[in-house]
């Protein structure tokens, strides 16, 4: 069982209790470990070695689960840190996703493609630019309806959250015994509406370390 920490009384009154000491400015660093576990796959991303900084939080409901995420840089690259945890408090596993492209549609035609019944966000598989294929990870059938969710996101623990609204498809293919994930997402918060695709691999309840 993991233990939320309290917020501190001046933060937002939505300000969720993070566990694990996740927070903003929280030092994030992939374990060797993990890293190792990739070694020799024919992977097109891999995790970043060193530490990073935790840019924002936030807290969300998917699934059944408790998805606790955290935004970070690695040179060049946003990153998304996803600690997945079930109805007990126990951290299941940690998504680890890079930035891998933003696309911002510029008319109903082209939002369509993305977002229409047998769109890319849905569809039952990907062939995506990088020359790999992945299949989707939820739902039945030749398409399934995009996921939503709302997620309110600080950067600021004691301002108002940014919040954004997703409708997102998981894909995955397999790697030897590792899982590669791209995550299409389609989101929409007060200042624009895009579409990000993040390419990631799932890490170990020990993944990653928190400072």
């Amino acid at each position: 069982m993991f233990f939320d920490k309290k917020p501190a009384s001046d933060f937002d009154p939505g300000y969720p209790e993070l566990p694990l000491n996740l927070r903003v400015g929280a030092i994030l660093a992939v374990d060797a470990a993990e890293v190792l576990r990739f070694t020799g796959l024919d992977l097109s991303w891999r995790p970043p070695e060193g530490e990073m900084l935790a840019t924002a939080v936030s807290s969300m409901e998917l699934f059944g689960l408790r998805l606790v995420r955290a935004y970070a840089r690695s040179g060049d690259q946003d990153l998304l840190f996803q600690f997945n945890f079930d109805a007990s408090g126990a951290l299941l596993d940690i998504n680890l996703f890079g930035l891998a492209e933003e696309v911002r549609p510029a008319t109903a035609d082209d939002w369509g493609m993305w977002l229409d019944p047998g769109g890319l966000i849905g569809g039952t598989d990907l062939n995506a630019p990088n020359g790999h294929h992945y299949l989707r990870q939820w739902g039945e059938g030749d398409y399934a309806e995009p996921v939503t969710v709302s997620e309110r996101i600080y950067a600021d623990p004691k301002k108002p959250p940014r919040v954004v609204d997703h409708r997102l498809s998981l894909y995955a293919r397999t790697v030897g015994e590792e899982d590669e994930n791209i995550l299409l997402s389609a989101d929409t918060d007060i200042e624009e509406s895009l579409v990000r695709a993040w390419i990631g691999l799932n890490l170990s309840p020990v993944g990653v370390k928190v400072y």
